[in-house]
């Protein structure tokens, strides 16, 4: 680029001395300057085209540089994408798997060569049970944690560090640690030999100082005088305050009281407390070849809580390891505090309450629980299963809803109890009742709430007994409506409403209706010759000679005075003559007295008789005018008879 521009100043400037053209005065100085700006600044990028060549050439190997130096570093290096896609990896990297270099590149996912790691043998603690190792493995990978430790397929030992990158990105690291793991089962061996492991203490010293340091918590090793010979980084990050005097190789002693002097034993306030407690110290670490573990709970400074352990060694030295258990201890605290409050909430519940496990047995429950079930109480304990609970019951009869059916009580109580829906109501003994409700916990536990409703329930049984109470008056009032007091047959009332109905039904299904009118024959002479009282046996004797003629599903009804009407459902009218003569020949049969009637020495009857089909418009209305009208001519022809 900054050669063409040099070039194109160049034939400027000579445009400016050789071209025939000839600009105008005023625009050749112009011409000239713009054509030496042109120029130096060629120059001037030729001058930086130069640099940044340089440059690049100097970068790209510093880029080699880093990627030999990357490839040599002695350790197996790999980058994975935040989809755990190989982003780059070092030689050593795919000098460790070897096998699966042709599956080593970039954009390969971590899970496939994990698998094919296994399948090829790579990792020999995955045999026998390589998915569920592959899941774990891959668990794992997804929140990184401690560091790993693994032997491949060749003997030698790894440890693997993964650490998740801000940006998504994990990076993973491993070491050939061979080398420490034999030092370590060197160091074992060492110890199980005894004479052998003296006369290599100078090598075993070294390789437990190793072991030592790769320890999680704190370690301290003192000689027979009480003297201080070694510890490790944790122990001396425990205590930051003293770190400083452990190359000395200080007393217990003296390591204490330096402590105590800089501020870290809070719990000590004087000099004074401070021998004292030195002297029950130092008693405890010298009673006995086997130290028991000091009781946890020793505020040091910064407010951390450590955890010590102290044994005798055999040459009467004492190894200590102290542990941080600052958070366990303020966990520990903060579920006391959490357990003590949700025990006191639980207790101030005004209902029952009980917590069950998993496994269906009882975690917690208040008194109130017990209180309500007092044929069961002395089951009721933390552990005890909830079908035994029910068993126990039904054993004593606290269960009155089961008696009977006691094994099928016993599995739908338990069906609901394990798949619990709305709440159920149960009954104990002396008609008490509880409102049970029961919940699924998230661990897969059930909490429930027994609500003792039994002031509710008696309630609502009183009002129950009121309501079938009132219930059968109503419908004992309602029969006396529309209930002929001297026949007991039906009255005009509910005749009407029975009418209706049948003739809407009959419309709706497109059949017949038939209507009878019955009236007994010279009734007024019956009552003037035999009396009202006569008179009214008379019309009960009719209606039960009538109701005896009626069939299922129709109806009779005193129509008044001496009338009664029939209504016949699904009947032609044909069939209603029928049944009208049906019916006067019956009470012909009966052969009652009558002394007053013009017809016969016995009761007669005249019938009337209508039907639906054909009826113009066809209503009660229409159809009862057309009965009565033919009533009224069966009278008008001389009674006695069927007329229509």
């Amino acid at each position: 680029m900054a050669s063409l521009l040099l070039v194109a100043a160049l034939v400027l400037l000579a445009a400016q001395w050789f071209r025939p053209w000839n600009p105008a005065p005023g625009l050749q100085p112009l011409l000239l300057a713009s054509g030496l700006v042109t120029a130096l600044l060629a120059g001037l990028l030729w001058h930086l085209s130069g640099r940044l060549n340089a440059l690049q050439k100097r970068e790209s190997n510093d880029q080699r540089l880093l990627a030999e130096v990357f490839d040599a570093v002695p350790a197996a290096v790999a980058l994975f994408d935040s989809d755990d896609r190989l982003l780059l990896c070092n030689g050593d990297f795919r000098k460790l798997y070897a096998p699966l270099a042709e599956q080593i590149v970039p954009g390969a996912s971590f899970e496939s060569l994990l698998r094919m790691a296994v399948a090829r043998g790579l990792v020999p603690e995955a045999a026998g049970r390589e998915e569920a190792w592959i899941e774990a493995r891959l668990a794992a990978r997804r929140r990184p944690g401690p560091p790993i430790v693994r032997q491949l397929a060749n003997g030698s030992w790894r440890r693997i560090v993964e650490e998740r990158l801000p940006d998504g990105r994990l990076l993973a690291h491993s070491v050939d640690i061979t080398e420490l793991h034999t030092r370590q089962q060197a160091l074992e061996a060492a110890r199980s030999e005894g004479d052998a492991a003296r006369r290599a203490s100078e090598l075993a010293t070294a390789r437990l100082q190793d072991a030592i340091e790769a320890l999680p918590a704190g370690f301290e090793l003192y000689d027979a005088e009480d003297r201080l010979l070694m510890t490790n980084s944790v122990m001396r990050s425990m205590y930051p305050l003293v770190a400083d005097l452990t190359q000395a190789q200080p007393s217990f002693e003296e390591m204490l009281r330096a402590l105590h002097a800089r501020g870290g034993m809070p719990q000590l306030p004087d000099d004074d407390a401070l021998d004292a407690w030195l002297k029950a110290r130092q008693a405890d670490r010298h009673a006995a070849t086997a130290l028991p573990a000091t009781a946890p709970g020793v505020r040091q400074a910064g407010h951390r809580w450590i955890r010590s352990h102290e044994r005798r060694t055999r040459e009467g030295g004492v190894v200590g390891i102290r542990v941080d258990v600052t958070e366990i201890e303020e966990q520990r605290a903060a579920a006391e505090q959490a357990s003590t409050r949700l025990i006191d909430a639980i207790e101030a519940l005004p209902e029952a309450f009980v917590l069950f496990d998993a496994d269906d047995r009882i975690v917690a429950f208040n008194s109130r629980y017990p209180a309500l079930y007092a044929d069961s109480a002395g089951a009721i304990r933390v552990g005890a299963r909830f079908e035994d609970l029910l068993r126990h019951g039904l054993a004593s009869g606290q269960f009155p809803q089961a008696r009977g059916r006691e094994e099928a009580w016993l599995q739908e109580r338990l069906e609901w109890h394990r798949n619990p829906g709305g709440p159920i109501v149960q009954e104990l003994p002396g008609n008490r009742w509880l409102r049970i409700d029961e919940r699924r916990t998230r661990d897969g536990g059930i909490a429930g709430v027994r609500t003792e409703v039994t002031e509710l329930v008696r309630r609502e049984q009183e009002l129950s007994e009121l309501n079938r109470q009132l219930d059968g008056l109503n419908a004992e009032l309602e029969r006396l409506s529309e209930t002929d007091t001297l026949t007991g047959l039906a009255n005009r009332r509910r005749f009407d409403r029975q009418l209706a109905a049948e003739l809407t039904h009959a419309s709706e299904r497109g059949e017949a209706v038939a209507l009878l009118l019955f009236d007994v024959d010279h009734f007024k002479r019956y009552n003037d010759h035999y009396g009202h009282p006569a008179g009214d046996t008379c019309l009960q004797r009719v209606a039960a000679l009538l109701l005896a003629c009626t069939r299922p599903g129709e109806t009779l009804a005193r129509w008044g005075g001496e009338e009664f009407a029939m209504l016949l459902p699904q009947t032609t009218a044909e069939q209603a003559r029928q049944r009208a003569q049906d019916c006067l020949a019956a009470l012909e049969a009966t052969a009652l007295p009558h002394a007053g009637s013009l017809l016969a020495a016995h009761l007669t009857l005249s019938a009337g008789l209508a039907s639906t089909l054909g009826l113009d418009p066809c209503s009660p209305h229409a159809l009862l005018q057309a009965a009565d009208a033919a009533l009224y001519r069966a009278k008008q022809a001389g009674r006695r008879r069927v007329a229509s």
